[in-house]
């Protein structure tokens, strides 16, 4: 079976994820959406199995990965990815079964895993902008409790639980 690892990260969280996953998968083409040459295209086409990573954008993946997924018609797939909000796990599979919905109907979802991720000091400085609201002061401490809580994520143990579901 011919694999690939595809993924789009915006701010090296979903990256981080995809390389460890390579590293365990010596000999598969690790390779980031929007920067494929031809042979790697040429890959994904000839691939059975591809291990899709996205960042999470409004809920679901982002628009780039979106323009890709048309070409894993027939494949299997196994999506992992990263969020910047939550940590619980029906948050995260309804995270997946957005993006799942966006897949090509003759695809196979053959499992998946995510994890939190750390977000820009600009979304801080933002929640931080918040709190001046007597309005929004309440849920601009949630927030900026949330996004401290996921900095440090994704990490070694985050890497080895993707390992573990995906089977690697």
């Amino acid at each position: 079976m011919r694999a690939m690892i595809l993924y789009d990260s915006a701010t090296g969280n979903t990256e981080y994820l995809a390389k460890a996953l390579g590293k365990a998968m010596p000999g598969v083409p690790c390779c980031r959406i929007g920067t494929l040459s031809i042979a790697e295209t040429e890959a994904l086409g000839a691939a059975d199995r591809v291990y899709l990573g996205f960042w999470t954008d409004k809920g679901a993946c982002s628009q780039r990965l979106r323009e890709v997924l048309p070409g894993l018609a027939g494949k299997k797939v196994f999506l992992f990815g990263t969020a910047g909000f939550g940590a619980a796990e029906d948050y995260f599979a309804q995270i997946i079964e957005r993006v799942r919905a966006e897949l090509p109907q003759d695809c196979t979802v053959t499992g998946w895993y995510m994890c939190a991720g750390r977000m820009s000091e600009v979304i801080r400085l933002r929640y931080e902008e918040m709190l001046e609201n007597p309005a929004t002061k309440r849920k601009a401490q949630l927030l900026l409790a949330n996004f401290d809580a996921v900095q440090a994520h994704p990490n070694a143990d985050d890497a080895i639980a993707l390992l573990e579901k995906a089977g690697v």
